[in-house]
């Protein structure tokens, strides 16, 4: 007995066709191979990159680029179907039983397009084949101009099965700049129906025998007769030369055109929100090309916390930006920090140098600052009021988000490259004067620890944030939170770690206060309210007495201990002047003496790695003698990623395979195959393009998946 297989049914009417694709795409993700879609109204992408297995079965108008970037799924529409169908195709087959609009097999590279029905105009516009994948369009009825313009591959049959024996199937323009392939026209054409660049004959019975296969495949189909499809001769149309149109353009091109393609890595989506600019697709990339050491190498210049920070505390500005979100998820780059982490020996770059550095604060921006400067070979020497290296890294972060061996993982590496610490070391105004006198450059990295003052009755009784977390980290607290109400001044992401270490200690109840909206987001927001923090804004303290919490609005609530999360301020007494510096420059009003991290202003762990790396850098270029250039920020635009060519791409072995390289190359060659005049060659990793051939159509930057050819004035 034949097995029967009911199809998902998924009713369209209505539905944004994005809606759709992703209902469609979730359940193919739950192992649904067959699909009947129902009441289609013009929704567009309808099965983009689905691969092979998938059935589509369509009752209705599907619109514009049907099987868009189609790897290998097959598609049947009982109707017509609008613009684009098997755009940018790269393998599968559609069926349409009624006709289609323009541009149907638009830049196809592989499978096969039936139409029972007419196209439009442009039809198989740029066609092509690759080795052994050589696209088939059939279209049964007519076809508008220029079938088959700059076709480069593959195969077009226009069978004109209706159409009168006085009448054309075909339009004007036929295989107009055509420089390969091939195209059957079953009936009448004139050689003033033919473009420029072509030439046609009538066709042989051994030029029929390479489609016959194809037409008995689509006589079935369709329920036409083969015998009469063959009694009517059919033409042969091939290419007339190289380049059709190398004497009637390109030298006009040269002169009127306005822009040039050129293959430039951008910054990626990722990179631009990481406060550090971590490459994590170059990375991600050597790592997937098993270039394991040339990874950590990279990682290394970047930041010395790729264990402990990107893999375990980072909020993952990365991920927010993360192209690959549109499809679902982002790129798990903190999981590849944990996974492929440098952890052998630290690389010195260069030869011991006369200058000394002293850095004061051996917290993150210290540290990074440290790291980088000492890999250059300067003798550094790093002060810290502490009696450890790591600053917050250390001190303050929650061991359950931060345990202590992983931030040991990192700091041993630091210690390795010969590093002089002095700690439990204050800095006082005569030291720092000797610091000034006996080093070539001072940088001031200490960070924000003094409590803000908001001013209201009973402040005195609220304990710091800092000073919470760094007793608990420390073991050292002196006071107790089991069974008691906690309220937390500020609903930050400290204040997220001060709630979910006083539910860890058993405090009955915790409630995070704030002015306004709070500001926490990401995991340590998702943990606290998991674990049944209350958020209350927006509210203004009034006081705080006898254990009762009033506000400015006259509501009053018991509140056993309170703890102020609303941030600190740098202490700097012991510059002995007021320090000035600009908030984006490392440079402070007292020669040699530079500043960065949370004394600057508050941030991330992240953002006082990247100002660490950054004013070494700096202070590397003076004493080098050479400008400091600072990386030249020049973004890859999300609209530019064609995240539907990655859409086949449901299951991956490893994290590294999620990667989309946004703005960077990775020698695809689709621009070398899309060319419409064949201008643009590779070797090795290098492009060159024939400025005498090219004329500036942009159709290269146009289909690089990754955005990384972009279009610049000549």
């Amino acid at each position: 007995m034949k097995e029967t297989y009911t199809p998902c049914r998924i009713f369209a009417g209505t539905m944004h066709y994005r809606e759709l694709n992703l209902a469609i795409r979730k359940r193919v993700q739950e192992g649904i191979t067959r699909f009947l879609l129902e009441k289609v109204t013009g929704q567009r992408y309808i099965g983009a990159g689905l691969g092979p297995g998938i059935l589509l079965e369509i009752r209705g108008v599907p619109g514009q680029d049907l099987g868009v970037f189609c790897g290998g799924a097959k598609i049947v529409v009982y109707g017509n179907a609008q613009d684009g169908v098997g755009n940018t195709m790269n393998g599968g087959f559609i069926i349409i039983h009624g006709s289609v609009g323009d541009i149907p097999g638009h830049m196809v590279r592989n499978g096969k397009i039936y139409v029972k029905g007419s196209a439009g105009y442009r039809a198989g516009i740029m066609m092509k084949e690759y080795g052994k994948k050589r696209p088939v369009m059939i279209i049964g009825e007519r076809i508008g101009d220029y079938v088959g313009e700059y076709m480069a591959g593959g195969t077009i049959v226009i069978l004109g099965y209706s159409v009168s024996s006085g009448s054309s199937p075909v339009s004007r323009h036929v295989a107009s700049g055509m420089f390969g392939g091939r195209m059957y026209v079953r009936g009448k054409i004139d050689t003033f129906q033919l473009g420029d660049g072509a030439i046609m004959e009538k066709a042989t019975q051994e030029d029929l025998a390479e489609i016959v296969s194809n037409l008995t495949e689509y006589c079935e189909i369709f329920g036409f007769e083969m015998e009469k499809i063959l009694a009517a001769p059919f033409t042969v149309i091939r290419r007339a030369g190289q380049r059709p149109y190398g004497n009637l353009y390109v030298p006009s091109a040269a002169i009127s055109r306005e822009l040039k393609p050129v293959h430039r890595n951008l910054i990626p989506p990722c990179a631009h929100a990481c406060p550090a600019e971590i490459p994590n697709p170059i990375i991600i990339r050597k790592l997937r090309e098993g270039q394991i050491q040339e990874a950590f190498d990279l990682v290394d210049e970047y930041t010395p916390f790729r264990y402990s920070c990107c893999g375990l505390v980072c909020p993952g500005l990365c991920r927010a930006a993360c192209t690959r979100n549109s499809l679902g998820a982002p790129v798990k780059i903190n999981e590849i920090a944990t996974q492929y982490s440098p952890s052998g020996e630290v690389k010195v770059l260069g030869d011991k140098k006369k200058e000394r550095i002293a850095v004061i604060g051996a917290g993150p921006a210290g540290l990074s600052a440290s790291w980088y400067l000492a890999r250059r070979g300067y003798p550094v020497d790093v002060y810290d009021k502490e009696e450890d290296i790591g600053g917050k890294l250390t001190h303050q972060i929650p061991e359950q988000r931060l345990p202590r061996k992983d931030v040991d993982r990192d700091l041993r590496r630091i210690r390795s490259l010969g590093i002089r610490f002095f700690l439990d070391s204050t800095v006082d105004a005569e030291l720092f004067e000797k610091l000034r006198k006996n080093s070539s450059a001072v940088i001031i990295a200490v960070g924000a620890q003094k409590p803000r003052i908001i001013g209201f009755t009973g402040e005195q009784l609220a304990l710091p944030a800092y000073q919470f977390l760094r007793s608990v980290k420390t073991g050292s607290r002196g006071w107790d939170v089991k069974g008691k109400s906690v309220f937390i001044l500020g609903a930050g992401n400290v204040a997220m770690d001060v709630a979910c270490e006083s539910f860890r200690l058993g405090a009955n109840s915790v409630t995070a206060v704030d002015i306004q909206k709070p500001a926490a987001f990401g995991k340590e927001l998702d943990r606290a309210l998991e674990l049944g923090t209350r958020l209350l804004y927006p509210r203004i303290v009034e006081s705080f007495e006898n254990g009762v919490l009033t506000f400015k609005n006259g509501e009053s609530l018991r509140a056993d201990i309170l703890i102020e999360a609303i941030g600190e301020i740098p202490e700097l007494e012991f510059v002995g002047e007021k320090l000035i510096f600009e908030k984006d420059s490392f440079t402070t009003n007292l020669p040699g003496v530079y500043i960065v991290g949370d004394v600057v202003t508050p941030g991330l762990i992240t953002h006082s790695i990247g100002m660490g790396r950054k004013v070494a850098e700096y202070v590397d270029s003076i004493f080098q003698g050479i400008p400091y250039m600072r990386g030249r920020k020049e973004v890859v635009e999300k609209r530019s990623i064609h995240t539907v060519y990655f859409q086949e791409k449901d299951a991956f072995s490893s994290p590294l395979d999620e990667c989309f390289s946004c703005g960077n190359c990775l020698q695809c060659d689709i621009c070398v195959e899309n060319c419409p005049r064949g201008a643009i060659t590779r070797h090795g990793e290098i492009f060159i393009i024939d400025s005498e051939v090219c004329s500036g159509c942009g159709v290269c930057a146009s289909v690089c998946p990754r955005g990384a050819i972009v279009m610049e004035p000549l």
